[in-house]
């Protein structure tokens, strides 16, 4: 006998959830064109939607449903590619450098970020409420939750219920108003999720790093918390906490949606500003409620970006304007004149 339980906290989330949507009222409903799409050795005419910035013109397409879903083992592909590019070299050993060099100093910023914590009061503890849940049998599946503490409302910023919830505004929106861009950033979102979420699993299983606030409470604690590599899939599911600290998927996860907002809406000018503040006050949270390591993070910002431009790849196209950096270029291709009747096109911007 399943049984679903709402819990009144719920109304904060709706409110969240059009918060969001209201980041686009004063957009209007945008008008399609067909455009080529070369498919293989011959073109294809298909809906989009141009999307004019100050320095490119952005086309964008409809999304199928679900579309995102077989995105995700390229995306994960491009990620294990990216890593080992020769041109990524010299910034993958630079992470691995700083990466090292942080863990040196793990245990004295993660006690100074802590006593910080305690002079302003900042209750480290991760305290929720359960919005969503279901009995199932003798089983209680919380499928939802939301916090109960300052700190803990920071660190569900990097939840994935925090992205979908803003892929949510987005996908409403796009709908009500047929925008393509929001639809389409709706389905990144969502395509990262999933990409992410198996490779920062897999990475935390091979890795198998103790997160602080297990590490304090053994008996003779290391500093910054014990390795334990490839450790079995049942052990690491008895102590998920002794295990999972390497990298931060909440890092990975904010970095990855801000990419791929800010892309999306490069006008914007609060984007990036405004993420990257929350993804400081998150890479504080988690320090001082315990849960990550300063020196998982650098590996989670890059995957995240990386994750992110993947995903932002998909579903349109970028032509730079004339007179910018990009310089001068040309297209010819063939043209759908009507009543039947094909023709060629010749386009140059200088």
């Amino acid at each position: 006998m399943k049984k679903l339980v709402l819990i009144p906290q719920t109304r904060y989330l709706f409110l969240f959830f059009f918060f969001v949507i209201s980041i686009h009222l004063k957009a209007e409903t945008k008008r399609d064109t067909l455009v080529n799409v070369a498919i293989r050795d011959t073109f294809k005419l298909r809906k989009a939607q141009v999307v004019e910035t100050e320095t490119t013109s952005m086309v964008y397409y409809r999304p199928k449903p679900f579309q995102f879903l077989k995105y995700v083992p390229a995306d994960i592909a491009g990620l294990g590619k990216a890593a080992v590019s020769k041109k990524n070299l010299p910034t993958m050993g630079a992470i691995a450098a700083g990466t090292l060099a942080l863990i040196l100093v793990d245990q004295p910023i993660t006690d100074a970020a802590q006593q910080f914590g305690r002079y302003i009061h900042l209750d480290p503890a991760r305290k929720s409420r359960t919005l969503l849940q279901f009995n199932i049998g003798n089983f209680n599946v919380k499928a939802m939750e939301a916090p109960d503490n300052l700190s803990s409302s920071i660190y569900y910023l990097g939840e994935g219920w925090a992205s979908m919830l803003i892929a949510g505004g987005f996908y409403t929106y796009g709908l009500a108003a047929k925008d393509y861009r929001a639809i389409q950033t709706t389905s990144q979102i969502t395509e990262m999720i999933f990409a992410l979420g198996i490779t920062t699993q897999f990475l935390k299983r091979i890795s198998g790093r103790q997160s602080p606030f297990r590490a304090m409470e053994d008996t003779n604690p290391t500093p910054g918390g014990k390795w334990h590599p490839l450790t079995s899939p049942a052990k690491y599911q008895e102590s998920v906490s002794n295990y999972d600290a390497f990298p931060s998927g909440h890092l990975a996860t904010a970095m990855a949606t801000i990419t791929i907002l800010s892309g999306n809406y490069p006008d914007n000018k609060y984007i990036k500003p405004v993420g990257y503040s929350l993804m400081g006050l998150l890479g504080y949270s988690m320090l001082n409620n315990g849960v990550h390591w300063i020196s998982d993070y650098p590996l989670a910002i890059a995957i995240g970006y990386t994750c992110g431009k993947i995903a932002l790849a998909r579903g349109r196209t970028i032509l730079p304007k004339p007179g910018t950096k990009n310089g001068a270029f040309s297209s010819f291709a063939p043209t759908y004149m009507g009543n039947g009747t094909l023709g060629f096109s010749y386009r140059v911007v200088f």
